[in-house]
């Protein structure tokens, strides 16, 4: 197998560093909100060196956002981590550490570990960072918080707020985490086992449902549609690849529209499409390739206002209990040629 390129790791970076600051934005306007909040109630408590600083959080917040919209995530990510370890330090220093403002380094955890990739000595010093700010904030606990003017109650308040919020905060970023990492598995697996013409399913998908089945195919049959448009070379030939293309678009479609949710559709190669049905019968599997000939006569030839005679030929066949794929698919392929040989335009069976 070839190795990706150093173009191809960056490209992917990119497109994935996208992907997870548009699921991860969320978590910054709610940190300004935030911090938009206890501006507004330091001012009210008066205590300067706290809404001070909350006002250089909301600055901060603004350029982080700015960065994140001008796809600058390097810069947004590393001024979001300053802010929280920064406002984490300060805040821990004049309330105390029983006003659980270092819960929220926390919640830098996922964001510092995806942002910092490529930047491995920003990410060591991020994550040094957030251990040196929590273990020594422990540390130093009893000289904390010390003549701030603010009685227990109140830092009482503001430790179970905050402690509350960051783990709330902390619980939503991981579900945002968690959600862009299936985007992305979803992403690859389309890209894995899906044409990109037809979107239907590819061969690797057939052959993956085949391994899964395993066993319960050992003991009910398996039924196989082959399909081949008829004289597709004449189309492009005729009218153009680019129609041809759409052509393609519409039998997929009336495929898709004739199966069920449990079978796979698949663009077998070219112009041939198989679909592949579990615990179906040769007497199930004929009235729905009878009803997929139709729906392509009747609707795959309405392409850029014109009307083309489209049609196909199939076959139809299963896989018995303990038989190879292979060998049915052969036997299809033999169906497929006698139905050609005959005039095309039908659907053949075994007998």
């Amino acid at each position: 197998m070839t190795s990706s390129t150093a173009d191809d790791r960056a490209q992917v970076l990119q497109d994935a560093t996208y992907q997870f600051w548009r699921h991860i934005i969320a978590i910054v306007w709610i940190a300004f909100a935030i911090h938009v909040l206890l501006f507004g109630l330091f001012v009210a408590l008066g205590i300067p060196v706290l809404w001070g600083a909350n006002a250089v959080s909301i600055a901060m917040y603004v350029a982080c956002l700015l960065a994140i919209r001008r796809q600058r995530y390097q810069a947004a990510g590393l001024l979001f981590s300053i802010e929280i370890i920064a406002h984490a330090i300060v805040a821990t220093w004049m309330l105390g550490w029983d006003s659980n403002f270092h819960f929220y380094l926390f919640c830098l955890v996922p964001i510092i570990a995806f942002s910092f990739q490529i930047s491995p000595v920003r990410r060591i010093c991020l994550n040094v960072a957030i251990v040196l700010v929590a273990v020594g904030g422990y540390a130093l606990r009893g000289h904390m918080g010390v003549a701030n003017g603010i009685n227990d109650g109140l830092v009482e308040v503001f430790g179970i707020v905050n402690a509350f919020t960051a783990t709330a905060l902390l619980m939503h970023a991981t579900a945002l985490s968690v959600r862009f990492t299936m985007a992305m598995q979803m992403n690859l697996f389309h890209s894995a086992h899906r044409d990109s013409l037809t979107s239907l399913y590819t061969r690797r998908r057939v052959l993956q449902r085949l391994r899964q089945l395993g066993a319960a195919r050992q003991g009910a049959s398996t039924a196989i549609i082959l399909l081949d448009v008829d004289h597709f070379k004449q189309i492009n030939d005729r009218h153009g690849h680019d129609l041809g293309d759409v052509v393609l678009q519409r039998i997929a479609e009336s495929i898709s529209g004739s199966v069920r949710a449990t079978d796979i559709a698949a663009r077998w190669g070219g112009e041939e499409f198989l679909v592949l049905m579990p615990n179906t019968s040769l007497a199930d599997a004929w009235p729905v390739a009878e009803r997929m000939l139709a729906h392509i006569r009747a609707q795959a030839g309405q392409v850029s206002g014109a009307t083309l005679a489209v049609t196909a030929t199939l076959a139809v066949t299963v896989i018995e209990p303990g038989e190879a794929f292979r060998d049915a698919l052969n036997r299809a392929d033999q169906l497929l040629y006698q139905g050609k040989e005959a005039g095309r335009d039908r659907v053949m069976r075994t007998a």
